[in-house]
């Protein structure tokens, strides 16, 4: 007849287990929690060209800085800032009471993943300030050139807008821009990744579904009728 006592054992063992692991993440949940808010704040003041780079900056300082600089709040559809929540979170760089630039949350499909990250624009409404992004699953050498500075600093200048004020969103071309673009519509397009088509591509769709949903704010900032 076998012992039940190895299985009693074992399934104490379990138990155990399951009891320290539960314990330790609800106790590390905070702890995750904050680096997640820190991360947050640190792509937006990078995007934001609050801070180049996040390499020496500490967690302290980017706490500082965000909330010294960086306003959250919502846009509504008629591209009113308002304090209530919305689907739309925006976060305003100011300075002395007037917009800076502002940031915008950016996410869709690549090609293996959902991308993940922000995007900024100058107080004008129009000028592209950066872009990044913290999360994807892209391959590597590929589409995740998408977090090569190359590919985010050519966004860097470029309009959202025509010279008549007329919402044009970012295209990503294949190849060069200057090899395929005209030069009229070239501060409307960036250089594509190779190899990294179906990437682009995607990158190109939901960043113009994204703006979409800001143009009526860009508008008004656009036609200086904003007021704080």
């Amino acid at each position: 007849m076998l012992s039940k006592k190895p299985f009693v054992f074992a399934l104490g063992l379990c138990m155990l287990c399951s009891f320290l692991l539960t314990n330790a993440a609800t106790m590390l949940k905070p702890l995750q929690q904050k680096n997640q808010a820190i991360d947050q704040q640190k792509n937006i003041l990078k995007v934001l060209g609050v801070i180049d780079t996040a390499d020496g900056v500490d967690a302290d300082d980017i706490g500082h800085l965000y909330a010294t600089h960086i306003q959250q709040k919502w846009v509504n559809k008629d591209g009113d800032i308002v304090d209530t929540e919305t689907d739309h979170p925006i976060f305003l760089y100011m300075k002395k009471r007037q917009v800076e630039a502002f940031a915008i949350p950016i996410a869709g499909y690549g090609l293996w993943s959902m991308l993940y990250g922000y995007f900024s624009i100058e107080g004008d409404g129009e000028t592209v300030r950066g872009i990044t992004f913290y999360q994807h699953g892209e391959t590597p050498g590929l589409g995740a050139e998408v977090e090569a500075q190359w590919f985010q600093d050519n966004f860097v200048g470029k309009k959202i807008a025509s010279a008549e004020g007329e919402f044009t969103s970012i295209g990503i071309v294949r190849g060069k821009v200057k090899d395929v673009v005209p030069a009229g519509k070239a501060p409307h397009y960036v250089d594509g990744i190779s190899g990294a088509t179906i990437t682009s591509k995607g990158v190109e769709t939901f960043l113009k579904e994204g703006l979409k949903h800001y143009e009526p704010f860009s508008k008004r900032l656009r036609n200086k009728e904003l007021v704080m």
